[in-house]
């Protein structure tokens, strides 16, 4: 089971990494042939949401790469996931493949092995200080 967890938080991790780094590096892509798909796609261009997500996705896979702070990598990934997983259920129609579902499914593995940190907030009688 630590193998597993160790080489799939390696795949979710380089994955956000490249995907992340692409974005700055490479030229940008067609925009989507739907038209709501392509206002949403540009709106968030547009204001620079997608910089800041970039930058999480770089900072998030760099944090499950390196194995130190993996938890925090997860903290930071899982929303931009289910996000993803949003547009390939709501945007995109599964099609191409459901990579956010993939992805999400994934990281949920990662966090299972990691559970023990988890599980903190999972506790009804959470109190401050």
């Amino acid at each position: 089971m630590k193998w597993a967890v160790l080489a799939v938080r390696f795949f979710v991790g380089i994955s956000f990494v490249f995907t992340g780094a692409s974005f700055f590096l490479m030229p940008p892509m067609d925009p989507p042939a739907d038209e709501n798909a392509r206002h949403f796609i540009g709106s968030m261009a547009v204001t620079h949401y997608f910089d800041v997500i970039k930058v999480l996705e770089v900072v998030g896979g760099v944090l499950l790469l390196s194995g130190r702070l993996a938890p925090l990598g997860l903290v930071v990934l899982v929303p931009i996931t289910v996000n993803i997983a949003l547009w390939d259920v709501f945007m995109a129609h599964f099609r191409p493949a459901p990579a956010g579902l993939i992805l999400l499914a994934l990281e949920l593995f990662v966090m299972w092995g990691y559970r023990s940190y988890f599980a903190p907030f999972f506790r009804a009688d959470a109190k401050p200080g």
